[in-house]
């Protein structure tokens, strides 16, 4: 997935998704003809007669297998979103714009999504290759656990092998350098954008419920660190859901909640 921001004549939508795919041809470093091209216009650019652009650009062969999957469940695929943006939208509709830059930072199994957000727009993306399997591959390591066991061990539960005080060290070694990725990653916006310091982050995603994982990043980034609630301001039938649950499966359902509020045709 490559997004990128990019500068372009100023012109109408239409004639924008006519010139798009050349527009991003010298932004793609293969073939126009093996990716998808989708695109935002954000508002006028730095230089007269210039509009600031959103770029997306994805592998046709990553999105078909992502389509095939769907299909193969049974089910018609309307909308496809990269995480990023999904991130975006769930945030949109749960949290006041606040003035300033917020930071999505949503942390899966394998893979860490950023958005940075100044007045609702997204002026920074990135993807890491990063993620709460990290724990998991440390605990069988030094313990010599199943995936399973160490898959409970990460969430908190006891299994035979695994002293507490031993369990703790290792965690938290990961956590740290997990949390130096995040700390590389508003370095390299800070540096590439020369934009004014993030006032908030909030993060989602499986790690966001780890240990002590949110309280040392706050600490080491020196900024306002909240746990993300994608169901914030969604209506919950309460004979049908159980809030506990919901709560505690949140972080790990905010890109769905952001896919699941777009609509075919949004942009």
């Amino acid at each position: 997935v490559i997004i990128k921001r990019i500068a372009v004549a100023d012109m109408t939508e239409e004639e924008l998704a006519e010139s798009i795919k050349w527009e991003a041809e010298q932004y793609i470093p293969f073939s126009i003809d093996d990716v998808n091209v989708d695109f935002q216009k954000l508002g006028q650019g730095a230089q007269e007669g210039q509009a600031d652009v959103l770029l997306v650009a994805v592998k046709k062969d990553k999105i078909n297998d992502y389509v095939n999957l769907v299909k193969e469940a049974g089910l018609e695929p309307v909308v496809l979103d990269v995480d990023a943006f999904a991130l975006a939208n769930m945030y949109e509709l749960n949290y006041e714009q606040e003035a300033g830059i917020t930071a999505l930072f949503n942390i899966g199994a394998s893979v860490m999504n950023i958005n940075i957000l100044k007045d609702g727009t997204s002026i920074f993306t990135r993807d890491i290759t990063v993620g709460g399997n990290r724990y998991t591959e440390a605990l069988q390591r030094e313990f010599g656990l199943t995936y399973e066991d160490a898959e409970k061990v990460k969430r908190g539960e006891s299994v035979d092998g695994a002293e507490a005080d031993q369990i703790a060290g290792v965690m938290s070694s990961v956590t740290e350098d997990i949390v130096a990725e995040t700390q590389r990653s508003l370095d390299f916006f800070r540096s590439t954008t020369g934009s004014e310091q993030v006032s908030r982050v909030l993060v989602s995603g499986g790690c966001a419920r780890i240990g002590n994982f949110t309280s040392v990043l706050g600490e080491r980034i020196e900024i306002p660190v909240e746990i993300t609630n994608p169901f914030k301001n969604i209506k919950i039938d309460p004979k049908r859901f159980n809030a506990a649950s919901l709560e505690e499966a949140g972080p790990q359902s905010a890109v769905a909640v952001g896919l699941a509020i777009r609509r075919p045709g949004d942009r």
